[in-house]
């Protein structure tokens, strides 16, 4: 009898490794893909130390002399191993998909750190693949961001943070419908916390008790409260970075992408005029709201039934515009921010085409740079524990918010009045002359200028700045923009010449958008009688 019971708890062990190699897209293998693959795919050295135990029992127990079933035993164990051991390989392999695709985006490549550089994720915790949080982490529980029960958000952080540290603001996933902020994102959360970051995790509204969009409405509500409130734990509100999994991916996402949306703001908020943030990272997020099989594969139906009965509560057919206004994929803009998306190949609860056709839009729209990490074999909500896998996509969420958040100087008076003209002789290369800008206009009508040098006005040295101006034309030939040379001038020799682009048949929010993409403080728009000096941030005129 033992034997037998052996090889049925064998066989299902096979059932669920293979699924987590190869999960089913149909019927009953399509509802346990995620379950029973996560599982199988995250805690394959428990499934090959099962297996031990259980040929260990039966050979106490007494080993079948029966030949066909100690050779299914057998084969069955081996079968096992072997699928186990396979999944074991992959989280490690994944650590070289993650650094090439971070080395090899076309997106201002990013290197990223080794596995012996993480300052928390150690050996045997990534072993253990539970997520222990730091021992001397604060934890401020609870904190009231608005009026209702779920208006509750925690912000994690050390003694020993720094003044003025940048920020990850967290949204949990759960389909909208279920979550905690104490569950989702722990061994990344953990790691930015170690590196001297502030977290904010947050709770919302839950469909259906409460339809959609109480969800966004929280999550925008929550980030209006970390502008006003987070320097009070050492934050720095002009520093944030907002992440999140699943329909926290979603959520972060929207966030990011309607920063020029009021629509969701509370109305008590208004005086707040920066709701901007740095960057996003987004994990496995649901970005494409209709269903549209194009992107989904087959799972298209599945979410439009999740959305119009209990998220939305509202039929698709008449209320289109309502499904398109919560869609990242919808959203993109030429200002949008920087984004981090990672996506599994074998996530069967988001298809891993979302995310492809997110990427390909936001390259051919947004001009911010986007890092794009596709996972083989990898499920759903891979990151829940402290895997290789998930460590090195921490480690490339470090990379790439630590790219996005670097500090930005004030805007000064004295920079300001330098950005003019004059002091400041702008001039375009026509036929390999250098002519003022305002002759140009003459004969080409109003245009834009933009630099790359110097981001933030903190001068690099000259072959940073080559660098720089090379992958920005690069960028512009790439989207089909037609430019001319520009340069900038002091002609009191404060300043050293910055080499741009005098970028022709534009709009002015693209314009702003290159300069936003390329950190620069300020652009400039040239009339047929004038120069004028645009912030980027604000798009308002500097006098």
């Amino acid at each position: 009898m033992m034997a037998y019971f052996v090889a049925l708890a064998s066989a299902f062990l096979v059932l669920s490794a293979g699924t987590a190699l190869r999960p089913g897209r149909r019927g009953l293998s399509a509802a346990l893909a995620y379950p029973v693959g996560w599982a199988a795919g995250e805690l394959a050295g428990q499934g090959i130390s099962l297996e031990l135990l259980l040929l260990g029992i039966l050979w106490w127990w007494g080993w079948p002399t029966t030949h066909w079933l100690s050779a299914l035993v057998f084969g069955l164990a081996g079968v096992v191993l072997l699928e186990n051991f396979a999944l074991i390989v992959i989280p490690f392999l994944s650590r070289s998909v993650v650094r090439r695709a971070m080395s090899q985006s076309p997106d201002r490549p990013l290197t990223i750190e080794r596995p012996r550089d993480d300052v928390f994720g150690r050996w045997w915790r990534t072993a253990l693949q539970i997520p222990l949080h730091p021992r001397s982490m604060q934890l401020h529980k609870n904190i009231v961001y608005g009026p209702l029960e779920r208006h509750r958000l925690d912000v994690w952080r050390f003694s020993t943070t720094p003044a003025n540290a940048p920020v990850i603001y967290y949204v949990h996933g759960g389909a909208w419908t279920f979550g905690d902020k104490r569950e989702q994102g722990r061994p990344m959360l953990h790691e930015f916390v170690c590196r001297g970051w502030i977290v904010v995790a947050i709770n919302y509204r839950l469909a259906p008790r409460f339809p959609w969009p109480a969800q966004i409405e929280d999550v925008t509500r929550a980030l209006g409260w970390i502008k006003t409130n987070i320097a009070t734990y050492g934050g720095d509100p002009d520093r944030i970075v907002v992440a999140g999994g699943s329909a926290g991916g979603h959520l972060a996402s929207l966030l990011a992408l309607s920063t020029n949306d009021s629509t969701w703001r509370p109305e008590e908020m208004s005086g707040l005029t920066d709701w901007s943030v740095r960057g996003v990272l987004s994990f496995y997020g649901v970005l494409e709201m209709s269903g549209d099989e194009a992107q989904w594969h087959g799972l298209g139906r599945a979410i439009r039934r999740l959305l119009t009965q209990r998220v939305v509560q509202l039929p698709y057919e008449g209320n289109e515009h309502t499904y398109v206004a919560l869609s990242p994929y919808e959203r993109i803009r030429p200002d949008s921010p920087p984004f981090f998306v990672v996506q599994g190949t074998n996530d069967t609860l988001v298809e891993v085409n979302v995310a492809r056709a997110f990427v390909t839009k936001f390259r051919a729209v947004a001009f911010a740079p986007l890092y794009y990490v596709e996972l083989p074999f990898t499920q759903h909500a891979f990151d829940l524990t402290a895997s290789p896998r998930t460590s090195a996509t921490t480690r490339a969420a470090v990379a790439f918010a630590e790219s996005v958040t670097r500090p930005r100087p004030p805007l000064t008076a004295a920079l300001i009045a330098n950005y003019q003209v004059p002091p400041t002789q702008l001039q375009v290369e026509r036929d390999g002359q250098w002519i003022d800008v305002l002759a140009e206009a003459s004969g080409f009508g109003s245009f834009f200028v933009v630099t790359s040098d110097n981001p933030y006005s903190q001068v690099l040295a000259l072959s940073d700045n080559e660098t720089r101006r090379r992958d920005l034309r690069i960028f512009l030939v790439a989207r089909h923009i037609e430019y001319l040379e520009a340069r900038g001038r002091d002609l009191r020799g404060e300043w050293p010449d910055e080499i741009g682009v005098a970028l022709l048949n534009v709009t002015r929010e693209s314009a702003r958008a290159l300069a936003l993409a390329w950190q620069q403080f300020a652009f400039y728009e040239v009339s047929n009688d004038r120069v004028v000096v645009r912030e980027s941030a604000s798009d308002l005129v500097l006098s």
